[in-house]
């Protein structure tokens, strides 16, 4: 390179030497100016040459600068870097599930006697746990979430936080990480108070950890199944998302897009097993939709899509081999050549559903789109049981849990809304209060056991003689809460009643011991009598009072006691 340039430069300066005879020494000497004429053409080539090569070599550069940005953009989006976000957007959902969370996540380095901490929401941790430590012996024991309490080990605890101080009632949740059975790295969740814990978070936590270890495990068998950064990238993203509000269309979508993105294929059926075991129903359909059953299932047995159902694994095979329909024997199947991929989805060991693929054609799945499959079928099973956990934690937080009916809280919650929403659209609605007559003596004669029976079903009477888009709560105790919504008071007297009535026949029946009960009510208006929650409940429990001083088993309107 050195050695070009000095050429370069010699041959400029002989140019630049020559234009200077030329202006200089012209017309002294018709040869010597025929020589230097001659001279100065392949001068003027050679410098036309060098300026087009600075040129293309300015260009090389900015080509160059713009590959590099590039790298640097898809650097950003590498699952290295994705795995950071992961962890971090579980730091997020343990912040939201309680803020007095604080959390750190540490990893076993190679080649070293010590766990790290990779990422903390403070630095109340420590930097590194010996791989001898009391704490880590315990989770490799237990192999599952431990709880560890301030006030019972006092070793545990400055080992791993700095702050030594003793509070008493603080304690941390240990999840460990576990990769090819081995103990990789642990979640540590800390709590100012141990009552800051109850079992749905903790049963989040452990589902964070299964996520993040899935997350350790899917880095490497990314670089081995699919080549492109950015697709890696893609699945990778899809492997880690933690959106545990999404529906169940809105999770299947999502995989039939990726799904769609990786695979070429004729036909994908997403399936899920029925109550009966021997059939499945399909969820989502996607490309050609022949052969399709009317009633929407399937018989697990002797199909094509059953296969993956009676094999709880995957089956990577043909029509010509297994020569099964693909979903029912009255179709009318002439597909010589289908070649299809399936893979079972496991929620907590049990058979879920399937994925299935199928090409009408010659061309086979290989080994590689095995491996694939089974990645994304793994993050849906993960996907889904998340959505199923948030299901039964949201049932549970915003219902009662002998009734099923709206909870105190959310029936406030949803009494307000509909209050802003009867405002806006000019509606009327109806506040009604229940509450079952001298029920004491059900549990003082008959047990809890028989009063729990009674409040149920007085619930399930309750609930059948309002419509669904009614409120029904259970409000305390053996008091019932319910809105009428879009209804005036006459409407809603006849519902009061009809409902009173229907307890008031109730032939209650448990243990061969009868009971006959009734029930008491209040009601008020809104916006006629207030256009205030608190007060339109207060209202409803003055009607209840009056009732029951008339001895109950009716109905008092609000407004009939002030007027």
């Amino acid at each position: 390179m050195m050695k070009k340039k000095s050429i370069n430069t010699f041959i400029v300066l002989v140019f630049c030497l020559n234009i200077i005879f030329l202006v200089f020494l012209k017309g002294s000497n018709d040869v010597l100016d025929l020589i230097l004429r001659l001279l100065a053409f392949p001068g003027l080539a050679w410098v036309m040459y060098l300026y087009y090569e600075s040129l293309g070599s300015s260009n090389d550069r900015n080509q160059s600068e713009k590959i590099l940005g590039n790298r640097k953009f898809e650097l950003d989006k590498n699952p290295d870097s994705q795995f950071l976000n992961l962890i971090n957007s579980s730091f997020l959902l343990l912040k939201d599930l309680n803020r007095n969370f604080d959390a750190s996540i540490f990893f076993l380095q190679p080649d070293s006697d010590c766990f790290l901490i990779k990422n903390a929401m403070s630095n109340n941790f420590v930097e590194r746990i010996p791989i001898n430590s009391p704490v880590l012996k315990i989770i490799a024991h237990k192999k599952k979430s431990t709880i560890i309490y301030q006030k019972d080990d006092n070793q545990i605890w400055e080992g791993l936080l700095k702050d030594n101080s003793h509070r008493g009632s603080e304690c941390i949740i240990i999840q460990p990480l576990f990769l090819n059975g081995h103990l990789t790295g642990m979640l540590a969740v800390h709590m100012k108070h141990f009552s800051d814990l109850n079992p749905n978070d903790q049963l989040l936590i452990t589902h964070l950890a299964e996520i993040i270890s899935l997350g350790v495990f899917d880095l490497d068998l990314l670089e081995k199944t699919i080549n492109k950064i950015e697709n890696q990238s893609r699945v990778f993203d899809l492997l880690t998302q933690i959106d545990i509000k999404h529906s169940e269309s809105d999770i299947l979508n999502k995989y039939r897009n990726i799904i769609h993105y990786f695979f070429n294929y004729d036909c994908l059926t997403i399936s899920m097993l029925d109550e009966n075991p021997n059939r499945a129903n399909i969820k989502l359909i996607d490309g050609i939709k022949k052969y399709l059953p009317l009633d929407n299932h399937f018989y697990i047995n002797g199909t094509i899509n059953g296969l993956p159902y009676v094999k709880s694994s995957k089956i990577n095979s043909s029509y010509e081999k297994f020569n099964l329909f693909r979903y029912s024997s009255s179709e009318k199947n002439n597909e010589v050549e289908n070649n299809f991929l399936g893979i079972s989805i496991m929620l907590d060991d049990n058979l879920w559903g399937a994925v299935m693929i199928e090409r009408f054609n010659n061309k086979f799945f290989n080994k590689n789109d095995e491996k694939l499959l089974s990645l994304i079928c793994r993050a849906l099973q993960t996907n889904m049981l998340w959505h199923i956990e948030y299901q039964d934690m949201y049932e549970n937080a915003i219902k009662d849990g002998l009734t099923g009916l709206l909870n105190h809280k959310t029936y406030i919650d949803r009494a307000r809304e509909e209050i802003e929403r009867g405002r806006r659209f000019q509606h009327r609605l109806v506040f009604l209060i229940f509450d079952l007559d001298k029920f004491k003596r059900i549990n003082d004669t008959f047990g809890h056991p028989y009063g729990d029976y009674v409040i149920k079903t007085t619930s399930n009477i309750i609930k059948k003689n309002v419509r669904s888009i009614d409120l029904v709560a259970r409000y305390g105790g053996e008091e019932f809460a319910v809105v009428l919504v879009n209804t005036n008071t006459d409407a809603a007297l006849a519902v009061a009643k009809r409902i009173v009535k229907n307890i008031e026949e109730y032939n209650f029946t448990m243990n061969d011991n009868n009971v006959n009960m009734t029930i008491s009510c209040g009601l008020s208006e809104y916006p006629s009598d207030s256009d205030k929650l608190k007060d339109l409940i207060q209202f409803a429990d003055e009607g209840l009072y009056k009732t029951k001083d008339n001895g109950g088993n009716d109905v008092t309107i609000y407004s009939s006691i002030v007027n």
